[in-house]
Parts: C-alpha cells; structure tokens; sequence
C-alpha cells in the first residue's frame, strides 16, 4: 500500500511540474509573438529594438545600458518618456519592494545633456558608447531597429 501512495505522490507531483513547465512556455511564446516586429500595436505600428547608454562619467557617474522596446517610428526623444531609472541606493529586500522610480527625462530633469543616435554599424566592438562613425542624429531622430540613443550628461 506504500508503494501505491508514493507512486500516486510521484504521478501528481510530475503532472504538475509539467504543468507548470506547459505555463511558462506558453506565455514565453506568447510574449515574443505579440512582441515581434510583425506584431501591430494599438496604431498599427510594430515594435523595435533600441539601446539606450547614459554615460554621467564626466559628473563622476557611471555608465548604463539598457535595451528598451519602442513603437516603430518612434523619435529618440521617446527614451526619455520610456526609461525608467530607479533609486540606485536599494539593496537586498528593499530593493524588491521599493518601487520609487522616474523616468529619465525626470531624471535628467535640470541636468545640461546631449543625445546622440548610432548606427549599430558604427559602434566599437566590446564598448558602451565608443563609436566608429559619427553620429545619425539627436533627439528628433527617427529611430529603426538596433539602433544605440546616447545621452551624454556633461
């Protein structure tokens, strides 16, 4: 009889793992098919890739990169309304539920900076904001896929 009851334990435990797996697969699959590219949003417009750098280096700062998702069409003027900087003092469980954020045109919001949009043909191998040629634009740029919006505070 103890085998039957580990065996019926271990044929349920099993079921749900498979379960679970058959969840997250789907709404894996489901995020990139109503994410890519061929996928319309609400004004018909599909969706594309962008880096966004903000190098603060010459205020002492850092530099960060985040790879965003904009509508097709979009200006590099958007990854101010679109990237989201949070507190950069949230450590451990603070951290998680800490939801003090701001985008980065609020961020940015008094600081003297610059944005420059990149070709993803022009960009230095293994660098952050190096780039081979110059600039395409500033920030009413019309963006395409892949390509780099550096902000530059000075």
């Amino acid at each position: 009889m103890t085998n039957v009851k580990l065996g019926k334990k271990t044929l349920a435990a099993a079921f749900l793992a498979c379960l679970c797996a058959a969840l997250l697969t789907s709404t894996a699959y489901g995020f990139y098919h109503v994410h890519n590219e061929d996928a319309g949003n609400a004004d018909g417009q599909g969706v594309i890739e962008v880096v966004c750098t903000v190098d603060e280096t010459a205020q002492g700062g850092t530099i960060r990169t985040d790879l965003m998702f904009l509508p097709e069409g979009s200006t590099a003027d958007a990854v101010l309304a679109e990237a989201v900087v949070s507190s950069e003092n949230q450590t451990g469980l603070d951290a998680i539920h800490n939801y003090d954020v701001t985008t980065l045109g609020d961020y940015l919001q008094g600081k003297n900076y610059t944005i420059a949009v990149y070709d993803p043909a022009d960009q230095a191998a293994g660098t952050h904001t190096t780039y081979d040629g110059a600039s395409k634009g500033d920030g009413s740029t019309t963006l395409d896929r892949f390509y780099s919006v550096v902000v530059t505070v000075a």
